[in-house]
């Protein structure tokens, strides 16, 4: 091999092998001290997008996992309500049997639809007057169905569920069909004809049996926002785990790394300072 002193290759790839562990080695340290594998796109290109990918769905998840709660909240509120409401037409029910007994006077009647009266008005200032934040939960003249979205992609058919027929007017009048009618025993200081009664109490019972529907579909979307949930929370697990496994460093490798190329950075280093000396051989030969 020629003896030169202009160029020094051993010297050159000495410094290309000290600056490739250098490198090597401060990978090693932004790694354990970030805990990710990639830092920026160009440690792994393709995994990055991949792993954004996977971070935009667990996101959405997790967002749609508080919307099901925040759904299940809802129904219960109006549920609340509606057991409510349900327990008033039940004693509105009870007076009225009561009144239809034959012996009790007009004055007696008339003390049985005072409290009638009171609780049809209590029914109609729920229905009026129930919120969720700043949702009418039983709006005057029905309402759109409530859209859940309870999916983290824009598919309507796979990512929402439908309210329908529960945030709707809950006063008596249209519980009961009553347009415009109250629940009245007295007319005129006379007890109402027996007909009367039962066709209003055929009436309450119409009224009763909505709000039991009301409320058993209230209790089914409930179940179903619950099983939403589960699945939610399985798929945020899975996603995680997902990233994890293109995202996050192997810790105990990396240490290994760092401590390889440790060695080869203090070992180049070394060879470095003799590499730099060899041209001086050629001094011995003037």
């Amino acid at each position: 091999m020629a003896i030169v002193v202009n160029t020094n290759v051993d010297s050159l790839k000495v410094q290309r092998n000290l600056n490739h562990a250098t490198t090597s080695m401060s990978k090693a340290v932004e790694r354990l001290t970030t805990g990710l594998k990639i830092n920026q796109a160009a440690d792994d290109a393709a995994g990055l997008v991949i792993a954004k990918g996977l971070e935009a769905q667990q996101r959405g998840s997790v967002v749609a996992q508080n919307n099901a709660q925040t759904g299940i909240n809802l129904l219960q509120t109006a549920e609340g309500n509606l057991d409510v409401i349900q327990e008033h037409l039940l004693r509105i029910r009870d007076l009225t049997l009561q009144a239809m007994n034959g012996g009790y006077s007009a004055e007696e009647v008339q003390a049985m639809e005072d409290e009638v009266v009171e609780r049809t008005a209590e029914i109609d200032r729920i229905s009026n007057g129930a919120k969720f934040n700043e949702f009418q939960l039983f709006p005057t003249g029905g309402a759109d169905p409530l859209v859940l979205q309870i999916g983290a992609q824009s598919d309507k058919a796979t990512n929402t569920i439908e309210v329908d027929g529960v945030f709707t007017e809950a006063t008596v009048s249209v519980l009961t069909g009553r347009v415009g009618q109250a629940i009245k025993f007295i007319d005129g200081g006379d007890i109402i004809a027996d007909a009367d009664f039962r066709t209003m109490l055929d009436q309450i019972d119409v009224g009763i049996k909505e709000i039991s529907t009301r409320r058993g579909t209230i209790g089914a979307i409930t179940n179903r926002l619950n099983s939403a949930i589960d699945s939610l929370d399985i798929q945020n697990e899975n996603l995680l785990a997902a990233k994890s496994r293109i995202m996050d460093a192997d810790i105990g490798e990396e240490s290994s790394n760092y401590t390889k190329y440790q060695i080869l950075q203090q070992a180049s280093a070394s060879l470095l300072t003799q590499a730099n000396q060899q041209p001086s051989i050629a001094l011995s030969l003037i």
